[in-house]
């Protein structure tokens, strides 16, 4: 670890060894008190060493003190954050691990007075290794320095040598394990501690790399939908605050959400989309065209969809502009000619496999080029728009209306019966009436109407349709002469 690392890791580390030394020293501090009634007990038996019995009274008070003194000096290093990593800190913990290890010792050695054990030392080895996290070093001298101690000591204090080395080599073999455990422990915190820091650092420059793209962006739970986060872009994008990012779900962000399922589909077969185009709405309730890219990416351990948005509203506003004028007659605002055909080729064409019927009416306007000639052809562009206002005002949504020709129109009903189709051509006929009626021009305001009502197994392509309903159309015209002023 570089000297960064090394202080943070000991910044960390440490809190971990103040708390674990903590809990250590309550352990021994209520453990004391049973300690204290065995001393009272073995003080009344005149059987046991006179000398072990008294060693092991000031042992165990002076290990009460030690703690009681640890337990106030750690909680008040834990409250001061700035001495957690300081030179106090550390010698309090490694104090504290040889003062319990030399402790143990010394209580091992007295036992072999009595009953020969070296189980409080054995413990405490173990037990050691579990409490400080930290400094290998200073470990390595606590475990050399109080071994050492504890071999020469049970040289003295036992006496039957056979055993002096039975305790020896099994003591030695704990402390080299317990060392060895220390050792794998430490290696592993401090493998977590830099692949911690690597996280944080990627997740540092993956958030630089996030706020400083200048397309919106927002990451989501696959498996939910919930928004992670979103850059500064974005936000301002959608009306969104930070707070909001919280609780949002990416199909709160989809005008239509089906377009989210296709979305979704498709990242699971190839784990990311590009460039789809969709709708999307803002928290102030405006819609917005967007090119989209998708990618599925693994944030921070989660399964997660990184978004890229590029506003193309206007362009798409544009778009809508160029394909209504290239769609729309400009004087009627009906369908042109070219959609008009297209539309009824393909209705036509479905049909025919569906083995079903449909109905057009071919409409001419009576007497257009008279009231060209007479009025002036700014009375004639009236004249077209009142008849085509009439018919857009009586045909349903779903009917389609297009100017076939200079005075020609054609009417494309839709799922309608014969009785229908006629219900709706009369009410036009009696909206030309009322035009009459009100309006008040030099000029009669009327159009003649042609029906045909094609069925799939009569075969004819839609030119011949549209000639059947124009010569329908034109019979009407010669049996309803009309007089023009």
């Amino acid at each position: 670890m570089d000297f960064k690392n090394s202080r943070e890791f000991e910044r960390k580390y440490i809190l971990i060894s103040l708390q674990r030394g903590r809990l250590f020293n309550w352990i021994i501090f209520i453990a004391s008190f049973y300690s204290f009634y065995a001393d009272f007990i073995f003080y009344k038996n005149n059987n046991i060493n006179v000398l072990y019995r008294k060693t092991l009274i000031v042992i165990h008070i002076i290990v009460f003190i030690s703690s009681m003194i640890y337990i106030i000096i750690f909680k008040l290093l834990e409250s001061k954050e700035r001495y957690r990593a300081s030179l106090i800190a550390k010698a309090a913990v490694i104090s504290d691990i040889f003062l319990g290890i030399f402790s143990a010792a010394v209580t091992s050695l007295n036992s072999q007075r009595f009953s020969g054990n070296i189980d409080a030392y054995i413990i405490t080895v173990l037990v050691v290794v579990l409490i400080i996290p930290i400094y290998p070093k200073a470990m390595f001298w606590i475990y050399s320095l109080n071994h050492t101690f504890f071999i020469i000591g049970l040289s003295f204090f036992c006496e039957n040598k056979e055993k002096a080395i039975i305790n020896q080599l099994n003591s030695t073999t704990t402390v080299i394990a317990s060392f060895v455990l220390f050792f794998v422990l430490y290696r592993y915190n401090v493998k977590n501690f830099l692949n911690d820091e690597r996280i944080k650092e990627d997740k540092l420059t993956f958030q630089k790399l996030f706020e400083m793209n200048p397309f919106p962006l927002f990451i989501s739970r696959l498996k939910d939908g919930k928004i992670q986060d979103a850059n500064n872009k974005a936000m301002a994008f959608y009306n969104i605050t930070k707070d909001q990012v919280d609780t949002l779900n990416h199909k709160d962000l989809y005008k239509n959400t089906t377009d989210l399922e296709l979305i979704l589909d498709m990242l699971q077969k190839n784990g990311q989309f590009r460039d789809y185009v969709v709708e999307h709405k803002t928290f102030s309730g405006q819609s917005k065209w967007v090119i989209v890219n998708y990618e599925l990416i693994d944030y921070f351990g989660e399964k997660s969809i990184l978004t890229g948005i590029a506003d193309i509203t206007e362009i798409k506003r544009m778009e809508n502009e160029l394909t209504t004028h290239a769609s729309i007659d400009a004087l009627t605002g009906v369908l042109n000619r070219r959609i008009g055909m297209d539309i009824t080729k393909r209705k036509l064409e479905r049909l025919q496999n569906e083995n079903d019927e449909f109905a057009i009416c071919f409409v001419d306007i009576d007497k257009l080029k008279m009231v060209n000639d007479n009025f002036g052809h700014n009375e004639g562009d009236y004249l077209i728009i009142e008849i085509c206002k009439a018919i857009k005002e009586e045909i349903q949504a779903n009917d389609v209306i297009f100017r076939y020709g200079g005075d020609e129109f054609i009417i494309l009903f839709d799922n309608k019966s014969e009785y229908e189709i006629n219900k709706i051509c009369g009410r036009i006929r009696d909206r030309f009436k009322d035009l009459n009626k009100n309006k008040c021009k030099p000029y009669f305001i009327n159009a003649s109407l042609g029906i045909f009502l094609y069925k799939s197994e009569m075969n004819l392509n839609i030119e011949q349709i549209i000639e059947l309903a124009d010569k329908e159309m034109y019979k009407n015209k010669l049996e309803n002469g009309r007089k023009f002023v």
